[in-house]
This record gives structure tokens, sequence and C-alpha cells, in this order.
């Protein structure tokens, strides 16, 4: 639901803008509004399920979103309509990282962990398709206003079926502080930054208002970091940042969001200002790759079982990339079933070998307090990686086409072709990112394998064994609070 949030109402811009009579420039705050706020707060929302309550937070961020959803579609104009987007971001960033964190407190680390990560990752990948197909359906026979109260229905079908949720343990000992200087630095440091590439795909970076926005990013983003040292409760624990598989998978998640939108993007493009198809029609068009993504991302987590989260990233972005360049073929008359197909399956394999992995990895390790955090800094590396991402390719694409001689359609296409080279060569740098950054043992869910095998009175582990143990739970740094916990539960 709030993955496809984010792509249901581009199909209906038009529409809403017709109606409420909203400007050309704000127009975009419809979809800006929503994805610039749900990014912004994902990490507090993170901090808040871990100290106020994972199902609490929950319920909270759905009722939220729900009332935001009935505001949109209620909407009688154009500023009703974004506030209510902004309330939905902000529902969201509350939703999000708890329910993944639901899920991996829930779960052991290992097989259990990768197959609900499995489906996990299948509904968020799937949930970006499944948007612009929604989208065109409910705006075409209905009207532009169920592309929010689709929400609805959901939302409480989710918060009647909470109860199965494991209730909220309550805190004890040391008291908890929120760090707000910490929260409102990064949050403004992640809204600002997200504003001005924004900005920048139709001013250009060099605009004023861009660049103020840009250079505000930096300094929030360094005072954030002076926080956080200083701090004796950080919104980011650096125990999570000493995890090597949490680093590499927040950057591979990054990268590979960079490349996802990518794809989605030009080729929704080309679809529809090429070969001319209906919105319904460049929706449907993704309905194979949906399928794909949703089937490989649950394969993925079983055979990361024997592979690592480590050899699947490399796999599945060396993959993603190789379906990028499939989409050079494309030309002014490309037939959809010999070129366009095989180029979105491939992709959609990568996508969904990489997805699930990314998960897997960045929160591996991750001591279950802290799990809420590590949901909310996966999400904010999507959300920026996008945010950041789809601004500069936009660009690159631009700058070819007005370069490129006879202006028309081919240059228009030679853009596109410029961005799908820049996009598999980041899903290459993606996976020579996880290969060094990610340790072998630290890929394995030995966690998990530990704990079933530690109490077990048959053998003793040698002395090297519950080393290598020890290595893969807390990393190469043995943070102290770690190190406490692995002698308490040896």
């Amino acid at each position: 639901m709030l993955i496809l949030d984010i792509a249901i109402v581009n199909v209906a811009l038009p529409s809403m803008q017709r109606t409420l009579g909203l400007s050309a420039e704000n127009i975009q705050w419809v979809v800006g509004g929503y994805a610039l706020t749900f990014g912004g707060f994902l990490m507090l929302g993170g901090r808040l399920a871990d100290v106020i309550g994972r199902r609490r937070m929950f319920l909270t961020g759905l009722v939220l979103f729900i009332g935001a959803s009935m505001l949109g579609g209620f909407s009688q104009s154009g500023g009703m309509l974004i506030a209510a987007r902004v309330m939905q971001g902000l529902g969201g960033a509350l939703v999000s990282p708890a329910a993944l964190s639901l899920l991996t407190t829930t779960f052991k680390e290992g097989r259990e962990r990768n197959r609900a990560l499995g489906m996990w990752s299948a509904m968020s990948a799937g949930g970006a398709s499944a948007g612009l197909i929604l989208g065109g359906l409910l705006t075409q026979e209905l009207s532009w206003r169920f592309t929010l109260f689709v929400n609805v229905p959901l939302g409480l079908a989710a918060v009647l079926l909470s109860p199965v949720l494991p209730a909220d343990a309550p805190r004890r000992g040391t008291k908890v502080s929120l760090d707000i200087p910490g929260a409102v630095s990064l949050t403004g440091g992640v809204l600002a930054l997200a504003y001005g590439v924004t900005e920048a795909t139709g001013q250009g970076f060099a605009s004023t208002k861009v660049l103020i926005a840009l250079a505000l990013s930096a300094a929030l983003l360094i005072a954030f970091i002076v926080v956080e040292k200083s701090s004796s409760q950080p919104l980011l624990p650096g125990r999570m940042l000493r995890l090597r598989s949490v680093v590499a998978g927040n950057s591979v998640a990054a990268l590979v969001s960079v490349v996802m939108i990518g794809a989605v993007f030009f080729n929704s493009l080309y679809l529809q200002e090429i070969l001319g198809y209906s919105p319904i029609q460049a929706g449907l068009a993704w309905l194979p790759q949906t399928v794909l993504i949703m089937v490989v991302s649950n394969i993925g987590a079983r055979i990361a079982m024997k592979l690592g989260a480590r050899t699947l990233i490399a796999l599945g972005t060396l993959v993603l990339g190789a379906g990028m360049l499939l989409f050079l073929r494309t030309a002014p008359h490309s037939d959809y079933v010999t070129i366009l197909i095989p180029a979105m399956l491939v992709t959609g394999i990568g996508i969904g070998l990489a997805f699930v992995s990314v998960t897997m990895a960045a929160t591996a390790g991750v001591p279950d307090r802290d799990q809420g955090v590590a949901s909310g800094l996966i999400g904010t590396a999507q959300q920026v990686g996008t945010a950041v991402g789809l601004p500069i390719l936009v660009n690159i694409a631009g700058s070819v086409t007005r370069l490129s001689l006879p202006q028309g359609v081919g240059a228009v296409i030679a853009g596109y072709h410029q961005a799908f080279v820049i996009a598999a060569a980041i899903s290459v740098v993606a996976a020579i990112v996880a290969l060094i950054v990610i340790k072998r043992p630290s890929a394995l869910p030995t966690a998990g394998v530990a704990e079933t095998v530690l109490p077990r009175p048959i053998q003793p582990l040698s002395a090297a064994a519950q080393s290598q143990l020890l290595l893969a739970r807390c990393g190469p740094l043995l943070p102290p609070d770690c190190l406490e916990e692995w002698m308490a539960g040896r």
C-alpha cells in the first residue's frame, strides 16, 4: 500500500489538475509532497518504533494514513490535496519501519526470517508496478479520487488484523531519549536534499533555489553527525555503522533504487510518448515484470541460505545491469514482445534477487532493540537514492537529446539509451560494493544457526568455531554492548 501510493497518482495527475485547478508548478507536489515526507521521516519513525513500541506505531501510522487518504479523496482545492499527501507521507514513515522491524524481530535470523523478508520484498518491489496499473484503471473507470480512497479498505483490513502482531514489551531500566536534535537535523537534511535535486530536474543544478537547498542539506547533515557524536542515545547508534553488512546493504539499496526508478521512468515515457500506449496499456505492460519480481523475491529468500546475501546481491545487481543494457535495443517502432518483454523479464529477475538480499544484509546482525532504526535506515537509503538518482539520470538523458542532431524521436531515444547505460554501470558498482564491503561470514545466516546449536550439550564447539560465530554476530570491531549480549547468551 505504501509503495503503491508513490506511483498510483502519477497517471491521475492530469485529471487532478483539471478538477482542482492546480498550476503546472504545484501539481508536482502531489507526488513530491508524499515522497519527500515519507523519505524524510523514516529514520524518526524507526526510532519511535523502537522506543514507543512497534505495534503501537504501526497502528498509529495506519490510522493517520487512512485519515489522510480520505481527506485527499474529498479534496476541494489543490492546497487541501497537497496537505493530505504530506500527511500520508508522515503516516507512511511511521508504518513502514514499524512493519519491517516487526518482521525482523518476530522471525529469528536464518531460514524463517529469509522467507518472511522474501514475502516483504515481493510486496514492496511489486508495489510500484501495481500502482501504475491501478492508477490508470481507477482514474479511467471511476475517478482520480479513488486512487486515494483505495487505501481506506486496505488500511482498515490491516488494522483489523493487527491483533495477530506481538504485543509491545514494556521498556524498563534506562530512561529513553528520542534525540530530537538528531531527528530534526537528519530529517531536515534529507528533505532539503530531496527538494533540491527534485527542483534541479526543471531548473538545473545552477539554479539559486537548488543551490540554497543543497547547501542547507549539507549544513544540516553535518550538524547531524556532530549531534550524534555527542548524544548519549543517538538516533543512529554508532554500533550499527560498525556492522559491515548494514553499511553495504544500505549503500546498495540506494544504488539499486536509482536503477529501478530509471527503468520505470524512462520506459513508461517510451511506452506512452514514443509507442503511443494509453496510461492503462502502459501500466499493464509492466505486469509480467511485476509478477516475476514477486516470484523471484520468494525464490531468492530460499537460495540465500546457500549462497549468502553477499553473493546474492552481486548476482542480482549484475543481472539487473544486463537487463538495463537490453533496453538499448528499443527503437521508434520496437515490438513489445520481442524487444521490451525480454528486457523487462531480465530486469525483474535482477530486482527480485537484489531487493530481498539487500533487505537481509541491511538487517542482519542488528540487535532487536535497533531493528526499527535499521528498517528506517534502509527505507531512507532507498528514498534518497530515488530522489537523488532520478534527476541526475533525467539531466543526462536531456543533455544527450539536446545535443543530438537532428532533433526528434531518435534524439529522445538516444537520451533514454544514455540513461540506461549509466544505470547499468551503477548496477555494476553496487555488485562491487557488496563483494568488497560484506565479508563472507557476515553474509551467512550464522546467527540463527548459533542460537540453535549452542544450547545443545551434545558436543561443545571449538574455540575457533565460537570465535567465528562471535565475529559473524558482532562484527570485527566487537562493540561492547554486542559482546555483553553474546557472553550472556553463550
